[in-house]
C-alpha cells in the first residue's frame, strides 16, 4: 500500500550518513600521549590520565596513526591535515548520504557545510566537495553546522535538495598544544575526536502536481528519490546571557590552538535546557496543532551533541529524562567521543540506522525526537523531529504525571538584571570603585594578583576630598587619619628650617597608612558586596564582541574566562588592560625619579620632636624627601627619598640600607642623614618612577582609572587622591545610568570628559615641581634657595595647594570651580609659575609706576 503525504510547506530529512577515523582504545590513546609529553617534566601525568579515564569512551575517533597522536604538528603539516582528512572525511559521509537518498547528484540545490578546524585555505573544502562529489557547479552553498537553515530553506523552497555536511578534525587540538599544556588543554585534547555527517534534506512537492506518492520500493515517482526519514516540524536557537566566557578558543602566535572549557560549562548548559526545550514543544504546537506532539520530553527521543559525559548527564538531569531516552547520543559518544559540530548529525544517523534495522525497540515508541545541539557563545539549537515511519501518537503507558512535565516556567531562576563589572585589581582604586558600585545595579567581581590582598606599611597623603569620600558618602569606617597642617622645609648643608603654614586651617588634611585604609576598603566591599573578591587571578586577556566582554585569567596554573558587561582595569602603573583600552603596547614614560620607601615604626624621642607637629621636607638640587607620621594611634614615619636621574629604570625591589645612605650623604641632607644613622628603618624598598599619559581612558565597555590611566607620582602627593577620586566618580555615575537612561558608552565619556581636566591640572603641576630638580635649572634654583628663602618657600609650598571636587548624586561638582582650573579647588590657575609671577608682575608693575610718579614730581619741583 502506497503512503500519501499532503503537500504543505514542510522540509523533510531523506537520508544520513556519518564517516569516523580509525578507532583505538583508551589505553593506546593515553599510551600516545604520555609518550609525545615523555621529555616534558612539567606535565601533569596524572591528570592527564585521571581525565582521560573519566571520560569513559570505549573508543576513540582519531584520522591519524597511533604514532601521530598529540605529535606537535607544524603550521604545514596541520594544513595538509585538514586538506586531506577533513576533505577524505566529509566526502565519505556525503557519498554514503547521496547513495542513501538515491536521486540525482544533480537536482542537489544548495550545499551547507560546517567545520570548527578552521584555518585559511584556498579552495575551501566546500569548493572542493562540489566538484569531487560531481555536483552541480551552480550549486548555492553556504556555511553552516545545523539543519535549521535547511528547515527554513526546504519550507520556502519544496523544490530545493539540500546536502547539509559536517566535520571535524578536533583531534587536531592534540597536534597543536602549547609545549607545556595546561589542565585545560589537557582536559581539550581528552575530550574531542574526528568524525564527519551529513543529510540530505528538502521539500515535498512540485509544480506539476499537488501530492507526492511513495510506492511499496520506497521510491518517489517524480525523483527516483528514497522516502524521507524525518519531518522537521520546527526548529529554534537562542544564545544563552552571561555564558560568552565559558569557551574561550584561540590561536596564540606560537600556532598552538587552544580551547579552554570552563568547568561550569555543563551546568549552565543543563540549567538552560529546559525552558528551550519547553520553548521548543510550545513553538511546534503553535505550528502544528492538529499534531500529536508530547506533552512532556520523557515521550521523546533525546538527539543530544556528544558535548562530553558531564553534559549528556546535565542535560538528561535537567530535562528528567532517563539514559534510554538518550541512547543514541551515549553510544556515539561512548564509540568515537566528542565530535564536535559533526556530532549532531552522527547522533540522527545512528537513530536513523537503528530505525531502519527494525531496532526501534530501544527507541521512543511516540516517533518524536529533539534533536540539541550547543556551542560556544553559548548557544543553544534544536529541531522537533517526527519520524514518518512511526505511527505518532502518544501512548498512555508512557504518559507522566503533571507535576513533572517540562513547561516554559520549568527550572527558571529569577533573572538577575544587573550589570556585571570586572575590577581588575585589588587596590585603592579598584576598591573604591567596589565600595560604591551599588549592588543592586551592578554584579561586582574583583580580580586581585597577589594571593592576598594587601599593602605595604608605606603612608599617603590624604586630602579633605578624599577624607569626604571616603568617610561621608561611603561610610568607611576606621579611618586612621594623622592630621598635619604644615611642612618645615631641611636644606642641604643648613640647619635653617622654614616652615609653611596655610592661611587657614585645613580639615581632614594629612597621612594615612596604607595598608590601613586598604583594610578598611576592604571591609566596607565585603559588606556591599560579599564574596566578590578573587585573588591569584592575573589578568590574561580580553576579549571585545559588541557588547559582550570576555575577560580571561591565570590562576592555579588555569585559564579560566568569565563574561561581563564593563571592565574596569585598576592595575597600576603596569596596567595590563590599558592596552586593550589606549590601543598602545606600553604608555609608561621614565619619570627621571629612583625612589626609596622605608618605614621607621619607632622613631626616638628627638626625631618625634622634629616631627610631631609639621611634616619635614627635605631638599637639595637633585633630591627631595618627605617625612610624615602615619597614624594616630602610633608614632611611625614613612619616609621616601627620590633622586632625579638617581638610576637606570629598574622593576621594584628591595634595597639595602647602604645603597640608601650613599645617596644621602651625596645629596647632604643632614636630615635624612641623621634618621639613616641613628633610627631602625624598616620595609626599605627602591623602584624607578614612570609618568601615564594615555589617551583614551575608556572604550565602548571598557575603562582604565587611577595609576593605570594617569601616574605623575609621587611628586604632588596627589595620585592615590586622584585614583579614589577617578573610582568614586565613576561609579556614582554608573549608579545613576539607569535612572538617566544612558548606556555605559555614555557613562563612561562624560566620566572621562569630568576627570582629564583634573589630571591636565594635576599633570602640570607635577611638571613644574619635577623642574626643581632637572640638571638644567639646577645652578638657578640653589641660587634662589640661597638668596630668596622666603620666596622659594612660598613658591614650592604653592604647588601641592589645591584639591579636587567631588562628583554629586546631582551631576553637578561639590564646590564651584573657575573654567581654567574646572575639576579642583584652592587655585584659579592650573600653572603655579604663572600665578606665582603674576603677582610678581603686578608688584613690578606698581613700583614702576611709583618710581616714575616720584621721578616726575623731583623734575618738576627743581
Amino acid at each position: 500500500m502506497a503512503e500519501v503525504l499532503a503537500k504543505e510547506s514542510s522540509a523533510y530529512i531523506f537520508s544520513t550518513a556519518a564517516a569516523y577515523g580509525n578507532h583505538y582504545t583508551t589505553d593506546e590513546v593515553l599510551s600516545a600521549f604520555l609518550h609525545q609529553q615523555r621529555d616534558n617534566p612539567s606535565f601533569d601525568t596524572e591528570f592527564a590520565t585521571r581525565v582521560l579515564n573519566k571520560c569513559g569512551y570505549e573508543r576513540h575517533s582519531f584520522v591519524l596513526p597511533l604514532e601521530d597522536l598529540f605529535r606537535r604538528f607544524t603550521r604545514e603539516e596541520y594544513l595538509k591535515l585538514r586538506r586531506t582528512h577533513l576533505l577524505g572525511l566529509a566526502q565519505r559521509a556525503c557519498d554514503s548520504a547521496l547513495e542513501k537518498w538515491g536521486g540525482d547528484r544533480g537536482g542537489i540545490t544548495h550545499l551547507f557545510w560546517g567545520t570548527m578546524t578552521g584555518a585559511m585555505d584556498s579552495p575551501t573544502i566546500d569548493i572542493q566537495l562540489v566538484k569531487n562529489l560531481g555536483l552541480n557547479m551552480n550549486v548555492e552553498r553556504t556555511r553552516f553546522r545545523l539543519l535549521n537553515l535547511a528547515r527554513q530553506v526546504s519550507k520556502g523552497d519544496q523544490n530545493a535538495r539540500i546536502l547539509v555536511i559536517s566535520a571535524d578534525l578536533r583531534s587536531a587540538l592534540g597536534n597543536s598544544m602549547p609545549e607545556n599544556p595546561s589542565r585545560e588543554d589537557i582536559v581539550a585534547v581528552s575530550l574531542f575526536r574526528d568524525g564527519a555527517s551529513a543529510a540530505v534534506v528538502g521539500g515535498i512537492g512540485g509544480a506539476e502536481h499537488n501530492e507526492f506518492t511513495f510506492d511499496n520500493d520506497n521510491r518517489g515517482n517524480q525523483r527516483n528519490e528514497c522516502q524521507p526519514c524525518y519531518e522537521m516540524v520546527t526548529g529554534a536557537s537562542r544564545i544563552v546571557a552571561g555564558t560568552n566566557h565559558l569557551v574561550d578558543y584561540f590561536e596564540e602566535n606560537d600556532g598552538s590552538i587552544r580551547l579552554h572549557l570552563d568547568r561550569h560549562l555543563p551546568d549552565h548548559i543543563g540549567k538552560a535546557e529546559p525552558e528551550f526545550v519547553a520553548h521548543l514543544l510550545e513553538k511546534g504546537k503553535q505550528e502544528r496543532p492538529a499534531e500529536m506532539i508530547p506533552d512532556n520530553v520523557c515521550d521523546m527521543d533525546v538527539l543530544c551533541h556528544t558535548g562530553g559525559p558531564r553534559v549528556l548527564k546535565e542535560v538528561g538531569s535537567s530535562l528528567g529524562v532517563s539514559r534510554q531516552n538518550m541512547l543514541c547520543s551515549w553510544e556515539i559518544m561512548n564509540n568515537n567521543g566528542n565530535l564536535s559540530g559533526a556530532s549532531n548529525l552522527c547522533v540522527l544517523n545512528h537513530h536513523n540506522e537503528l530505525r531502519a534495522k527494525n531496532q526501534g525497540n530501544a527507541l521512543s515508541k511516540s516517533g518524536w525526537a529533539v534533536a540539541l545541539s550547543m556551542g560556544p557563545g553559548v548557544c543553544l539549537e534544536g529541531v522537533l523531529l517526527r519520524d514518518i515511519r512511526v505511527n505518532c501518537a502518544v501512548p498512555e503507558a508512557v504518559r507522566v504525571p503533571e507535576a513533572v512535565r517540562v513547561s516554559p516556567t520549568c527550572g527558571v531562576m529569577k533573572v538577575d538584571t544587573r550589570k556585571v563589572v570586572h575590577i581588575v585589581g585589588a587596590g585603592i582604586a579598584g576598591l573604591t570603585l567596589a565600595a560604591t558600585l551599588s549592588p543592586l545595579e551592578y554584579k561586582v567581581q574583583v580580580f586581585e594578583a597577589a594571593a592576598d590582598v594587601r599593602e605595604k606599611g608605606y603612608g599617603l597623603a590624604v586630602w579633605p576630598s578624599s577624607m569626604k569620600i571616603l568617610r561621608d558618602e561611603l561610610g568607611v569606617a576606621g579611618l586612621d587619619l594623622r592630621t598635619s597642617q604644615s611642612m618645615v622645609i631641611n636644606r642641604k648643608n643648613t640647619d635653617d628650617k622654614l616652615e609653611i603654614r596655610p592661611p587657614l586651617k585645613i580639615k581632614d588634611k594629612g597621612f594615612m597608612k596604607r595598608s590601613a585604609l586598604l583594610g578598611c576598603l576592604l571591609d566596607k566591599v565585603e559588606q556591599l558586596h560579599p564574596g566578590c573578591i578573587s585573588t591569584d587571578h592575573s589578568f590574561f586577556r580580553v576579549r571585545f564582541e559588541g557588547e559582550n566582554v570576555t575577560a580571561t585569567y591565570a590562576t592555579d596554573g588555569r585559564i579560566v574566562s568569565h563574561s561581563c558587561d564593563l571592565i574596569v582595569g585598576a592595575d597600576g602603573v603596569n596596567s595590563s588592560v590599558r592596552k586593550y583600552v589606549s590601543l598602545k603596547l606600553d604608555s609608561r614614560v621614565y619619570g627621571h625619579m629612583t625612589a626609596y620607601r622605608f618605614v621607621v615604626p619607632s622613631p626616638s624621642e628627638d626625631l618625634l620632636k622634629q616631627t610631631e607637629e609639621a611634616w619635614n621636607m627635605s631638599v637639595s638640587e637633585s633630591i627631595h624627601s618627605p617625612c610624615y607620621h602615619i597614624s594616630r594611634d602610633s608614632d611611625a614615619l614613612s619616609i621616601v627619598v627620590l633622586e632625579y636621574d638617581g638610576k637606570p629604570p629598574d622593576i621594584p625591589r628591595k634595597a639595602s640600607l647602604t645603597e640608601l645612605v650613599d645617596v644621602a650623604q651625596r645629596s647632604k641632607l643632614s636630615f635624612v642623614i641623621n634618621i639613616l644613622s641613628t633610627e631602625k628603618v624598616s620595609d626599605l624598598m627602591c623602584y624607578s618612577t614612570f609618568h601615564i599619559d594615555c589617551k583614551p581612558w575608556h572604550r565602548s565597555n571598557a575603562v582604565i582609572i587611577g595609576d593605570a590611566a594617569h601616574a605623575y607620582g609621587p611628586l604632588t602627593a596627589k595620585m592615590a587622591n586622584l585614583a579614589i577620586n577617578d573610582a568614586h566618580s565613576l561609579a556614582a555615575m554608573l549608579n545613576l545610568r539607569r535612572e538617566r537612561n544612558q548606556s555605559l558608552a555614555d557613562v563612561l565619556d562624560d566620566w572621562e570628559h569630568t576627570q582629564r581636566p583634573k589630571f591636565e591640572i594635576t599633570r602640570t603641576r607635577t611638571l613644574r615641581h619635577l623642574e626643581l630638580y632637572a640638571p638644567r635649572m639646577r645652578n638657578f634654583v640653589t641660587f634662589l634657595w640661597q638668596h630668596f628663602p622666603a620666596t622659594m618657600s612660598s613658591y614650592f609650598g604653592s604647588i601641592f595647594q589645591y584639591d579636587y571636587s567631588i562628583y554629586s548624586s546631582s551631576n553637578e561638582v561639590c564646590t564651584k570651580v573657575t573654567v581654567a582650573c574646572a575639576g579642583v579647588v584652592g587655585v584659579d590657575i592650573a600653572d603655579p609659575l604663572e600665578a606665582f609671577l603674576k603677582p610678581c608682575f603686578k608688584q613690578v608693575v606698581y613700583y614702576s609706576f611709583g618710581l616714575l610718579i616720584v621721578i616726575y614730581l623731583a623734575v618738576q619741583c627743581k
